[in-house]
């Protein structure tokens, strides 16, 4: 019955008996809707059962991170190619024992399109040692995912690399990282003020001792989010002055912890005595990924990013006209080379401010 004919039929026996017709269409309405819901549950449940088998594959994964797996459907070219690829893709997805939302359904999305693509363009057949190759990685990279930021490919390939590398022998060669994008900019004053409101309004003590972490050691010292997931409340220091943070990972430095930044740097810590400053599973892969996860999932006008407040810390250490070498080390710069990135954000600076420095007038700092 098309709409056209619901409609007429409806003003006809309107006329008839108004009340009585929008009581009875209510209740059509709701079997409808009720018989929908039905055959919803009956097609997920079947569904899912078509695939069941395969939860053995990783026993002692959580119901709800399994049903994140099982009822995942990707927008592909046909449905047939999916249910031809589907089974391989969950088995792979299973090897990598993902936890929680974010990581599970990361892996179904990434390692679906990967497959659903070298095995349509290639008709290899659905086996690891053959779909996982540095070749097809390459390629896929590169063909592929073409249309997408470099950031997202680097992303992609170093977590299928990871993959590779860890049910096989080979060993993959890595591609550069990105560098960062011209687009980003530092934060403002007004909108870094703003960030104390967001902090205090997430709805746990352990969503807020995150917020405050990201603040703290991101805006506060500079780190990346791969630093501030390896902090530890025992690599912080007060000798009765300054606050200090001891960087772990590939760039070891000790930074101070700006002052506008210790009292959220208080309410990160929180009275604790030891642990990790940021909270979450750190059995995933790519740690990291906790901190671009969670600041994902925040509904906020003013958007979060653990990189754009780095930036935003970096561009003021420039602004104190600090020496290169300091510049370097505190910033945890791999080489002079890496300073030039941020040259086009750095205020215009007039030489003849420091005519007498170079001059040897006076005395440089």
């Amino acid at each position: 019955m098309t709409f056209d004919l619901l409609f007429f039929t409806f003003r006809v026996l309107a006329v008839q008996n108004t009340s009585k017709i929008l009581a009875g269409f209510a209740k059509f309405a709701a079997l409808i809707q009720g018989m929908r819901k039905k055959l919803r549950v009956n097609d997920i449940s079947d569904y899912q059962m078509a695939v069941a088998d395969l939860r053995q594959l990783d026993p002692n994964m959580p119901d709800l991170d399994w049903a994140i797996v099982s009822k995942f459907r990707p927008r592909l070219e046909t449905p047939a190619q999916w249910q031809a690829i589907r089974p391989f893709v969950i088995s792979v997805v299973l090897m990598t024992q993902p936890r929680d939302f974010n990581p599970v359904r990361t892996s179904m999305t990434i390692l679906t399109r990967y497959i659903a693509w070298v095995w349509a363009t290639t008709g290899t057949e659905l086996r690891f040692e053959k779909i996982f190759t540095q070749r097809f990685l390459d390629a896929f990279v590169e063909i592929g995912i073409a249309d997408r930021s470099p950031a997202y490919r680097f992303d992609v390939y170093r977590r299928i690399a990871v993959l590779i590398e860890k049910q096989t022998d080979l060993r993959l060669k890595r591609i550069p990282e990105p560098e960062p994008s011209d687009k980003m900019v530092p934060y403002t004053a007004s909108e870094i003020a703003r960030f104390q409101s967001w902090a205090l309004g997430q709805n746990s003590d352990r969503r807020r001792h995150n917020a405050y972490s990201i603040l703290a050691l991101c805006g506060g010292a500079g780190l990346s989010a791969a630093e501030l997931i390896d902090t530890r409340v025992e690599h912080l220091t007060n000798d009765g002055v300054h606050t200090t943070v001891t960087v772990q990972g590939k760039r070891p430095r000790i930074v101070p912890i700006a002052t506008a930044w210790l009292p959220a740097l208080a309410k990160a810590v929180d009275g604790r005595l030891d642990g990790y400053l940021f909270h979450g599973n750190r059995g995933e892969e790519y740690p990291p990924r906790l901190v671009q996860g969670y600041l994902s999932e925040q509904k906020w006008d003013l958007r979060v990013s653990a990189a754009r407040l780095r930036l935003t810390w970096i561009i003021q250490q420039f602004e104190k006209d600090l020496p290169l070498a300091v510049l370097k080390e505190i910033c945890g710069f791999k080489n002079f080379a890496s300073v030039d990135r941020y040259m086009h954000l750095i205020a215009a600076r007039s030489t003849g401010d420091f005519f007498e420095q170079v001059a040897g007038s006076v005395v440089a700092r």
